[in-house]
Parts: structure tokens; C-alpha cells; sequence
């Protein structure tokens, strides 16, 4: 044995592990490395690469020569150790040191598998709350129906910021007299405009002066243009004339008629036909996000009462996973990636990474739960599951649908039934199987307990016939009725 591997438990759910290497390899590949240095170096008295390998050593030192092969070697020694020590690892281990003073020692963390103990799951409970629409959301939902049936009419009143005005404006910059010259800087007639609060017109001060204007009014004032505009009028005052032809304001239709149920449409001839659709869909997501809302309360009962012991590393893995969905995600809106995202909300990749961290850990917990409950209840996909599935993901192929569309469709088929394809599949299935059936749980539904697989079947119907042999070969020895203790022997649990 060429390695002593030396291992701890840590705290985290990994192994703190010491690869120590004999001193023969050492030796061995200390000198394959001299051999490759001594082509490099050039030592006085001796040709190049002929050095012996102890004046080599005094040379370049026994540091030097390590550096040329240690890495090398610690990926060896790594892949040794494992399967010397019998490991599987949930992830590649990370190396913490290497000691080459005296022995070369290796010293690694190695992640270990996630470990799962659920607890008494068929006894999970958790109420389904009743839930109604909330009437106010409806209400929302009307009057974003009305606001988008609003519609300028006349105003019998002063003009007011929002309001769509005509009228003649005209205006022109005055001399230092202030008598007008030739310069004019507005001249509209029947202008449509609105008077705007918050983004005014130029020069400041224009909108202002339209608010508070009656219909067939007519307005002189000045406005200074300031020094710091940017416009080619800055510093000048100009003097403005405005006819107000007619204002017309911006109103919502106060309630729901047939004609704007009919507009919204076809499937609607009166008001109250669209009201009861509103409805129904309100209170339809309402019911949907109540059921996500008790599917999440049910899983993390699940969690909750099961012991779960994973890495670090799981837990960054899965912020990976998010990272590559939301990257996925911006590209699709036409983003360069989360790089510009996070360059625009002026976030680092390292903080948004961090922000992940809650839920990452929350979506690791409830994937290992729903991996050892399909375990436990023994679920698989079958291949009628699966040619559903992805038929359902494919979408079905319309009837008019040309040579290329059917091409498409059976190439994204055949793409999902590759072998690199599947198993990402059945996973997702088992997933959507599993929660649906700790959701039947839940409700207190009689779900059947899993059924025996063959080989286990087969072993407890052996073990029924050894503890009956053996309760017969004991009733012949000893004065107990020998029927009785067949019975006995045949009711023991098959692991006892």
C-alpha cells in the first residue's frame, strides 16, 4: 500500500482527509522529475541532462523537484484514496494544503453525500384554507377595464393640468424695450396640447399659464427664457397670445355598460356577463395560489420534520442552478446575461449570489425530502408517464400543420427521448408524482402503503421459510406444541 489515508468527520457533512504517500513512490517520482529538470538546467561539470540524481538534488533543491510532479500526482493519490477508503463523494473535493517538508501529505475536504431521514410523513396533516376572490382585486380589474374606455369630453369649466386643449398660441421675443421683434418663437393655430405637471413644455412657466383658461378665453403674459437653457432662446423674454378654441378633459365612463362589455369582447353581450367572467377568474387564481401557497406548507412540513444533513457545496450548487435560470431568463428578454442585469442594478455577481442564498438552501432541502419520499414509496416512471409528458411539453401538432412543422415536432420528441434527455425528465415526473401524492397525504386521503418490489418479496418469503424450519427443528427438541410455534415462526417480521 502506497498511501495512509487518515480521515475526521466535520461538522458540515464532510470528511477531512490525509493522503500521506510512502516514500518509495515519493522517491520514484522525484526522480522521473529530475530526469525531465536535467534537460532544463545546466549544472557546471556535467553535460545537460547527465547530472546525477543526488548532485540534481543539491542543485535545484527537494522542493523544486516536487513542484514538478505534486499536482499531477495529488490527482492520482486523490482518485487512490477513494476508492481505497471505499467513498463516494457527493462533489469533487477541495484541497486544502500539501505538507512536502518531510513525507508529502496531502490534506483535502472531501463533501459527503447527503444523508435524509424522513420523519413520520404518513401522518403529515395540513388543512386546506377555503379561499373567495378578493373583491376588491375584481373592483381593480373593472376600472382598468374603464380606463381603457376613457375618452376626452367637452369640460364646461377652467382648464386643468391633463386636460387636451386647442388652441391659437403665438409668441415672439422682445428687445430690451420690450417691443416685439422679428423673432417669433411660436406660431400654432388650432394646436392641440395638454398641459403637463410634472413633464412641462419649454420655456418653464408655459403650462402654467394654460391652466385656469375658460373656452373663447383669451391670454397675453411674458415668460423668460432662462440663461441656462440649452435652447437657442436662453436669456430672451418672450411675450405670448393665447386663444383657447376648446379644453375637453380625460374621463373614465363611471360604470359598466353592455356597449363596453360587448367592445372587450365577443364572448359578452351585456355588462353583467363580463362582470361574472372577472369573477370566475379572480376567484380561479385565487384558488391556484392558495393551492401553491398549502403545496409549499406541505413540503416544508416534510423538511421540517425529517433530519437532513448535506455540504456546503449543495447548497452553492443550487445557487448555480438559479443563477443559470435567471441568466436564461434575461437573454430572453434580450439582455446580454445577468452580467448587464446586475451592472444596471448596480449589484456585484458575489451579492446577488449571496441574496440567493435563503432560497437555494429552502429549494436543496425540499429536493432531497422529495428524492428519499419517492425512494421510500417506491415511485417510477413508467413509459407511458413519460411519452405523456413530454407530448404535453411538445404541445400537439396542428391539424394543417406543413412537412417542416411535422419535421419540428418529431425532432423535438426524439430530442427529449435521448438517453442524455431522459433521466432529466424522469426526474421532473417523479417530482410532480411525488408532491402530488404527499399533497393526498396531507388531506388524509387512503393512499395504499407501496408495494414490495420482487427481490424484497422473494427475501422476506425466504426468511418466512428459515424462521419456520428453524421453529420446527425447535418443537421437535422441546415438549411445545409444534404447530403453534410454525404459526409464531411465520408471523416474526423478517428482519428479526
Amino acid at each position: 500500500m502506497t498511501l495512509t489515508v487518515t480521515t475526521e468527520p466535520l461538522d458540515s457533512h464532510q470528511l477531512a482527509m490525509t493522503i500521506e504517500v510512502a516514500e518509495e513512490r515519493i522517491d520514484q517520482e522525484m526522480r522521473k522529475a529530475a530526469r525531465k529538470i536535467a534537460q532544463q538546467v545546466r549544472i557546471p561539470g556535467f553535460r545537460k541532462g547527465r547530472a546525477p540524481f543526488h548532485i540534481l538534488l543539491q542543485f535545484v533543491g527537494r522542493e523544486a523537484i516536487i513542484s514538478e510532479f505534486v499536482d499531477e500526482l495529488g490527482q492520482d493519490v486523490y482518485k487512490e484514496a477513494l476508492e481505497q477508503e471505499g467513498l463516494e463523494p457527493f462533489y469533487m473535493g477541495s484541497l486544502d494544503n500539501v505538507d512536502t517538508e518531510q513525507a508529502v501529505r496531502f490534506h483535502l475536504t472531501i463533501p459527503l453525500q447527503p444523508e435524509v431521514s424522513l420523519g413520520e410523513y404518513r401522518d403529515l396533516r395540513v388543512e386546506e384554507e377555503e379561499v373567495e376572490a378578493d373583491e376588491e382585486e375584481i373592483q381593480e380589474r373593472v376600472q382598468a377595464i374603464l380606463e381603457q374606455n376613457a375618452d376626452y369630453v367637452e369640460a364646461d369649466r377652467p382648464s386643468q393640468y391633463g386636460d387636451l386643449m386647442t388652441i391659437d398660441l403665438r409668441g415672439a421675443t422682445l428687445d430690451d424695450d420690450g417691443n416685439e421683434t422679428g423673432t417669433v418663437v411660436f406660431d400654432e393655430e388650432d394646436w392641440d396640447v395638454t398641459p403637463d405637471q410634472e413633464n412641462p413644455m419649454e420655456p418653464a412657466g408655459l403650462d402654467e399659464e394654460l391652466v385656469g383658461l375658460s373656452s373663447g378665453e383669451e391670454k397675453s403674459f411674458e415668460i423668460a427664457w432662462p440663461e441656462d437653457s440649452p435652447s437657442m432662446y436662453a436669456g430672451n423674454t418672450v411675450r405670448f397670445s393665447v386663444k383657447v378654441h376648446k379644453t375637453q378633459a380625460f374621463e373614465t365612463p363611471p360604470e359598466m355598460t353592455d356597449e363596453i362589455a360587448q367592445n372587450f369582447g365577443p364572448d359578452f353581450e351585456t355588462a353583467a356577463d363580463l362582470l361574472e367572467d372577472l369573477r370566475d377568474n379572480a376567484q380561479q387564481e385565487a384558488q391556484q395560489r392558495a393551492e401553491t401557497e398549502h403545496a409549499q406548507k406541505v413540503l416544508q412540513e416534510l423538511v421540517d420534520m425529517s433530519d437532513l444533513a448535506y455540504p456546503p457545496v449543495a447548497v452553492d450548487l443550487e445557487i448555480d442552478r438559479l443563477v443559470r435560470n435567471f441568466d436564461m431568463r434575461v437573454r430572453q428578454m434580450g439582455m446580454q446575461g445577468i452580467e448587464q442585469f446586475l451592472e444596471m442594478s448596480n449589484q456585484t455577481v458575489e451579492d446577488y449570489r449571496e441574496s440567493l442564498r435563503e432560497d437555494a438552501e429552502r429549494s436543496l432541502q425540499i429536493e432531497l425530502a422529495l428524492v428519499e419520499f419517492a425512494q421510500r414509496e417506491k415511485l417510477k416512471v413508467s413509459d407511458e408517464e413519460f411519452e405523456e409528458h413530454i407530448g404535453n411539453v411538445a404541445g400537439p401538432l396542428p391539424e394543417d400543420a406543413d412537412e417542416e412543422a411535422e419535421k419540428v415536432h418529431a425532432d423535438t420528441l426524439e430530442m427529449m427521448r435521448a438517453d442524455h434527455s431522459r433521466p432529466l425528465i424522469d426526474i421532473e415526473i417523479l417530482k410532480d408524482k411525488s408532491v402530488k401524492l404527499l399533497l393526498a397525504i396531507a388531506r388524509g386521503e387512503d393512499v395504499p402503503e407501496p408495494e414490495a418490489d420482487e427481490d424484497e418479496s422473494e427475501e422476506d418469503e425466504q426468511s418466512t421459510e428459515e424462521n419456520t424450519e428453524q421453529a420446527e427443528s425447535s418443537a421437535e427438541s422441546d415438549p411445545v406444541d409444534k404447530e403453534a410455534a410454525t404459526e409464531a415462526a411465520a408471523a416474526e417480521p423478517a428482519d428479526s
